[in-house]
């Protein structure tokens, strides 16, 4: 095995609903990639914003608190949610929408792990796009290790 890509990026609060597209090269002859994902903060334990960012949302969708303010604290702490997609040169081959901060994918011709399509791992340029779902931290910071199997 071989590293493809060993990166650390970091999102802000304002990057929320935005796609980070990183791009990474593979050679000729790549039969397997493995991929680690992690990001942390996971968590904002800040009750006072989280319970002002609950009444808010409520305020947005619904014109009127929904939750009394021990049903919004059960819901404490938030978190941040990040997801994640690969395209190949040959175009899309899926999306994980675990939530988890920590999280390993494994993608080859017979084999992929869920919300990934098994392909053809074939040379040229492929992207990993971080997807920022829910930033509530002021930063994220997501490591991101890719290596390739021949």
């Amino acid at each position: 095995m071989f590293v493809v890509l060993d990166g650390t990026y970091t999102l802000a609060r304002a990057d929320m609903s935005t796609h980070t597209k990183i791009p990474f090269y593979l050679p000729e002859g790549v039969k397997k990639l493995h991929i680690d994902v992690a990001y942390s903060p996971k968590y904002n334990y800040n009750e006072e914003y989280g319970l002002a960012l609950i009444e808010k949302s409520m305020m947005k969708q619904a014109g009127e608190p929904l939750m009394t303010k021990g049903e919004m604290r059960a819901c404490l702490p938030l978190d941040n949610h990040l997801s994640y997609s690969i395209d190949s040169p040959k175009g899309a081959i899926g999306t994980a929408h675990r939530g988890n901060d920590r999280q390993s994918f494994l993608i080859s011709e017979d084999f992929a792990d869920g919300g990934f399509y098994p392909c053809e791992t074939v040379a040229g340029e492929w992207t990993f796009v971080i997807s920022a779902t829910c930033i509530i931290t002021d930063t994220v910071t997501v490591s991101l290790r890719i290596e390739a199997e021949e």
